[in-house]
């Protein structure tokens, strides 16, 4: 067969294939790889020239990640082969060489190392430094770099070939997500659980990451060494979280908070201040946690500085001046402090004054705000159980000695809700009951309830009677016996009044 010319199409469209857009390029290519630098070549000639190019050109994964770079997983092989050790490399190779080393003494930690950062770096996202708990700050431990590392110190748990491993999402957290489960878990569990693997105490860290493994395993949590006493509540809370937003101790906190009774709203308060960062003398801060979650009306901006004032009571050591000027260290203020029989208006005042001392206001004067707008209400009508005409009025609070006298009569917090009253967000009412056939001399309004409307929403949120007691909660005995058989027939007609408002001043319920 003639040898083909230069001129021939199929030559051109060699020259394409190869890559090359000259003469000079086309001989140089040859040369490099040992061929003939002539142009007159046979068919064969240019068949070989073509495997030659298709052994060397790695065929596309179409499931590899965009980021993938078959160069750098050449530098990762090297690494895990013991060399590169002495050249400069980039800090992304460099970061993943020291880790490969902290595995010296554990050649098997070492391959399966480099088994997972290879196929981690064909697959996903997650070898580049992201924060991946938001409460965890900066630095290294808080990277799912890190997070890999300490997937492999558990690698003789592995339950799966890593190799089998594909992500489902693009999010890295949610790669991490799969990627943990996949390596060590029989069982799915909550996503909060992966910041065991980002928790900068190596000792913590540890520990939590046990707890990981034991609820994965299809243990219950409660059976997992935590230092928290878990109820049955608790547990079958907080295996119901789905997002990933919180700690492990958050979610302990607020599956512990809400368990009591506490809110949603407050539980998010809660798990953000010193409470989900520690389980630290932990049989008194769930009294803590217990009190606070049964204040039915305790403003959720109150919930971390009440925290701080009893923290600072119970375990803070005080300063005490010298005669020559110096200081000593002293016990806390009230270290015998505890929460029994404790008043939730007279624990808010303490509040109060403290920060009050701590900057320097002593003297605040009370507060007074703006009316809602909604407007007062008044309805008379004979109630067939206590055959007696009743006189029932709704009051706007709008002072904060108003408040306070609220939270006094009723034995709750209203007292707490001054601060958002006064910036136009909230607004407390209480509802009365009079006896118009009793004797003028014995006429005595009786607090019957107290609402929380949320001002930009048109709603009302919240409500409770006596003690915190609710028209028709579920029944509270102890409570029940502080107050009297009428009170407890006039809260169960509440209800009914307070929609009657609702309905004129258009409110829905939040």
């Amino acid at each position: 067969m003639p040898p083909l010319l230069l001129n021939e199409p199929n030559l051109e469209d060699h020259f394409k294939i190869l890559g090359v857009g000259s003469i000079s390029a086309y001989k140089l290519w040859c040369y490099r790889h040992g061929f003939n630098t002539s142009l007159n070549k046979t068919p064969e000639q240019l068949q070989n020239e073509m495997d030659l190019l298709e052994s060397h050109t790695e065929k596309r994964d179409p499931e590899a990640h965009k980021k993938h770079d078959p160069k750098r997983a050449k530098y990762l092989t090297r690494i895990f082969h013991g060399e590169l050790q002495n050249e400069k490399l980039s800090s992304l190779l460099y970061t993943i060489r020291t880790i490969y080393n902290n595995f010296a003494n554990d050649p098997n930690a070492q391959q399966a190392f480099g088994r997972l950062i290879l196929h981690i770096e064909k697959y996903s996202n997650l070898l580049w430094h992201q924060n991946a708990i938001k409460g965890y700050g900066n630095g290294f431990n808080n990277t799912y770099l890190a997070g890999l590392e300490q997937l492999t110190t558990h690698y003789k748990n592995w339950l799966r070939p890593i190799e089998s491993w594909r992500p489902e999402h693009n999010k890295p957290r949610n790669q991490f997500c799969t990627l943990a489960r996949h390596l060590l878990a029989q069982y799915d569990i909550p996503q909060f659980f992966d910041s065991a693997f980002f928790h900068n105490d190596a000792e913590e860290a540890r520990i939590q990451q046990s707890w990981f493994k034991h609820v994965a395993s299809g243990q219950n949590i409660r059976t997992a060494g935590v230092p928290m006493r878990i109820t049955k509540r608790m547990a079958h809370v907080v295996m119901q979280y789905k997002g990933y937003h919180h700690t492990i101790y958050q979610s302990l906190r607020r599956a512990q908070y809400e368990a009591f009774g506490g809110n949603k709203h407050n539980a998010w308060e809660l798990t953000h201040g010193p409470l989900g960062k520690h389980l630290d003398n932990e049989e008194f801060w769930e009294t803590v946690v217990h009190f606070l979650a049964n204040q039915i009306f305790l403003d959720r901006s109150y919930i971390n500085p009440m925290i701080d004032y009893i923290r600072n009571q119970k375990f803070t050591p005080q300063s005490i001046p010298q005669p020559d000027g110096t200081e000593m260290e002293g016990p806390p203020p009230h270290p015998s402090f505890c929460m029994k029989g404790r008043s939730i208006n007279k624990l808010i005042r303490e509040v109060d004054l403290w920060h009050q001392e701590l900057t320097g206001m002593e003297d605040v004067a009370f507060e007074t705000w703006q009316p809602s707008g909604f407007k007062e209400w008044e309805h008379t009508e004979f109630n067939t159980e206590l055959k007696r005409n009743i006189q029932w009025t709704l009051h706007e609070l709008i002072t904060s000695q108003q408040l306070y006298a609220e939270g006094r009569i009723m034995h709750h917090c209203a007292g707490s809700y001054a601060k958002r009253c006064l910036a136009g967000e909230k607004s407390i009412w209480s509802l009365r009951a009079l006896d118009l056939d009793a004797a003028e001399e014995n006429q005595v309004q009786e607090h019957v309830l107290t609402i929380e409307v949320d001002i930009k929403k048109r709603a009302v949120v919240q409500n409770a009677g006596k003690f915190n007691l609710k028209p028709f909660g579920k029944k509270h005995v102890a409570r029940e016996r502080k107050t009297d058989n009428v009170y407890l027939l006039l809260l169960r007609y509440a209800p009914t009044i307070m929609r009657m408002w609702m309905d004129r001043e258009g409110l829905s319920h939040g």
